[in-house]
């Protein structure tokens, strides 16, 4: 399950609650506040309509939210996060973490001798010699399918200016999930790590590189696999092209 979509939204974010309704029909407010309890202005938030945290950190949502929605807050500087919200949810008070508590620093590649990735781009990964490799080339992207003995899922490297996870699915399934930013070497965010279990305890992860045009994804793994998929998608490095 995968698809190529235009990157419109590069930031995504998650936590774990659900929450459920709020004070006016149709709409969804609250306030957006930091660890320390300060309110921060200018936090963007994307819905079923995108709006901006005013100076005192206060949003308001408008139009009816008829279904189970993912809201997401971000703003550079703090952890990103996502709120899965139900019709009639109470206001909201968001709290936003430092990113850099949990933030992903992506390192420069040492070595190419065993690492894979297509020619052309800058994010490699180290594959281990055991695992089963199909690859798989189209106009657009590129992508490897990594596998092991005795399992039927398997992770998915993905190559390509418009490749995206497009995380709202997987997080509206999920039990449980999680975000962190991830950071390229000259410190700038270049994606996100996500990662969640569904209710029947299956894991998902989709590691998201817009920055390096690159997504590493599997999804309905058991905890098993997703150590072994983990171990690869940690060795994510970058290209040193000026070498």
């Amino acid at each position: 399950m995968r698809r190529l979509v235009c990157l419109l939204l590069i930031g995504s974010i998650y936590s774990c609650p659900v929450f459920t309704r709020q004070d006016g029909p149709g709409h969804l407010s609250g306030i957006v506040i930091s660890e320390n309890g300060t309110p921060i202005g200018g936090v963007r938030i994307f819905a079923w309509h995108d709006v901006t945290t005013d100076a005192e950190g206060r949003f308001d949502l408008p139009s009816p939210l008829s279904k189970e929605s993912v809201v997401y807050f971000q703003k550079v500087g703090f952890r990103p996060k996502a709120l899965v919200v139900k019709p009639g949810t109470i206001p909201l008070r968001v709290v936003l973490e430092d990113d850099m508590k949990t933030a992903w620093l992506i390192p420069t590649c040492l070595t190419k001798d065993v690492r894979t990735s297509p020619e052309g781009y800058e994010l490699n990964y180290l594959i281990p010699k055991n695992a089963k490799v199909r690859k798989i080339k189209d106009i657009d992207y590129q992508k490897f399918l990594i596998s092991f003995a005795k399992e039927r899922t398997s992770l998915e490297l993905w190559w390509g200016p418009l490749v995206n996870a497009g995380p709202d699915a997987l997080i509206l399934w999920s039990a449980s999930f999680g975000e962190r930013s991830i950071h390229g070497g000259a410190g700038g965010i270049i994606g996100y790590d996500r990662r969640g279990r569904t209710p029947d305890g299956m894991v998902w992860r989709s590691a998201d590189f817009p920055g390096l045009s690159g997504t590493a994804i599997y999804e309905g793994v058991s905890e098993e696999a997703a150590t072994a998929y983990d171990r690869i998608i940690d060795t994510a490095c970058q290209l040193n092209r000026s070498r």
